[in-house]
């Protein structure tokens, strides 16, 4: 779209990476976040092929993301901010989940999207209808867990999870004070890519195409949805 700009956070690799080539054959300015240290990563070629403007950003690090903010530029309006960045699922059995493991993937999964959506909030507010994309997974539902019994993977599921209550409370908080900024908690479904061990039975063309028209279509009305690339709801 004309006019429109999005940011992929997360974008050198497999749906981040996936989901800014759309936004841009769609019409889009696009912007996507690497971490520093991944400029020497192969991927990096990948990312510049798109000819993407590309901005070092780490959730760990709280000031590059303000530094992110500031190269994105604070007169530049935002339509739609894409927290994409993700950490691994393992360890599996609860009992083999270490502290460090909850803390470190809480920080990226949840910690590092909350800051992101605070900084990039001024560019946001600058468009006519903004949105806020929290990539989350079916995972992070407790009404869908407890259905399938299945249990595994606690330090990934309760940071997707503590996600989708963080993209409600944002919502709710960004309509009562009258601000045109949609957030959606988005399921892409199961995708082989190098974060998932390339285990999935869902291309990935499909889901980041089926992504985007979630995105597109999505309103204010919709704020705080939890849906996944096909449209389906799940329950939180």
């Amino acid at each position: 779209m004309a006019g429109h700009t999005a940011l992929i956070i997360g974008a050198n690799r497999g749906l981040g990476l996936g989901l800014l080539k759309v936004f841009k054959e769609n019409g889009y300015e696009v912007f996507g976040t690497i971490r520093a240290q991944t400029r020497s990563d192969p991927s990096f070629k990948d990312l510049q092929a798109t000819g993407a403007t590309i901005i070092d950003l780490d959730y760990l690090e709280e000031e590059t993301i303000a530094a992110a903010a500031e190269a994105y530029g604070k007169d530049r309006p935002l339509s739609v901010l894409v927290n994409c960045a993700g950490v691994e699922v393992d360890p599996k059995s609860w009992l083999e989940t270490t502290a460090e493991n909850m803390v470190h993937k809480y920080r990226v999964m949840t910690v590092g999207p909350f800051l992101a959506s605070k900084y990039f909030l001024p560019n946001l507010q600058k468009s006519k209808a903004a949105k806020i994309v929290n990539i989350t997974s079916e995972w992070a539902s407790i009404g869908g867990n407890e259905a399938n019994d299945c249990g595994t993977y606690v330090s990934y599921r309760v940071p997707k999870t503590a996600l989708n209550s963080l993209s409600v409370t944002i919502g709710l908080e960004l309509k009562a004070a009258n601000e045109n900024i949609t957030v959606l908690c988005l399921d892409p479904g199961d995708v082989p890519t190098k974060l998932s061990r390339w285990a999935g039975d869902i291309k990935l063309e499909d889901s980041v195409r089926g992504m985007h028209e979630q995105i597109e279509k999505a309103t204010i009305e919709d704020s705080g949805l939890f849906v996944n690339w096909r449209g389906h709801r799940w329950p939180y």
